[in-house]
């Protein structure tokens, strides 16, 4: 009875840890970089090239060269050497999530809010990577072609390339900055109308 009990609280933990934390964040946690194909280099071979595919929506990992694959917590358990349950406390402690299932209304409700939270915070962080990739990528041309954006590549490409920085590092906190998530949805106005627009007044400076 007691290893039935103990197993039903791994799996309900396992189900936690894999509902709230993504594989590319796992994988990120553990210092992979992952390139826009979705791949890495594998940990668990003499990998040169990329060949650890992670895979969105909760699907995991694999690796086409030396065939490892899983989930995150299975990557979790492989890259530290220890047992699945230990890797998902692991997880579990490095995002905040309870270990024990919560019992209460109270429990439950603040559960809940705070898994709500994490899958807002994941979600601003995807696409303010994706808007600030583009961005950069815009103002990069506009410096080397000095177009008509030339000043506004000048003024904001060092702002740019921090908050980068900061959405892979710290995107909890950027997300509870109100001035930067501001100047992020200003920054989406603007690449909305970037090739219409003639100004060079440099529209998201601050």
């Amino acid at each position: 009875m007691k290893a039935s009990h103990s197993y039903r609280q791994d799996s309900g933990l396992f189900s936690r840890v894999k509902e709230a934390v993504s594989m590319g964040q796992v994988a990120e946690y553990y210092g992979l970089k992952i390139n826009a194909k979705g791949l890495a280099i594998c940990p668990f071979h003499q990998d040169r090239n990329p060949s650890l595919k992670i895979y969105p929506d909760g699907k995991g990992f694999y690796c086409f060269t030396c065939g490892a694959g899983g989930d995150q917590i299975s990557f979790t358990a492989k890259f530290l050497g220890v047992r699945n349950r230990e890797a998902a406390k692991v997880l579990a402690e490095a995002f905040g999530i309870p270990l024990a299932e919560p019992s209460s209304y109270r429990e439950k409700r603040e559960a809940e809010k705070q898994a709500r939270r994490r899958r807002e915070i994941r979600e601003f962080a995807r696409y303010s990577k994706v808007t600030l990739t583009v961005y950069y990528g815009l103002l990069c041309e506009a410096v080397r072609e000095r177009n008509q954006h030339f000043y506004e590549g000048l003024e904001n490409l060092s702002w740019v390339q921090y908050m980068m920085e900061q959405i892979e590092e710290n995107p909890e906190e950027v997300w509870r900055d109100w001035k930067a998530v501001k100047r992020l949805g200003e920054l989406r106005e603007r690449l909305n109308c970037w090739y219409c627009c003639t100004e060079t007044d440099g529209a998201i400076s601050g």
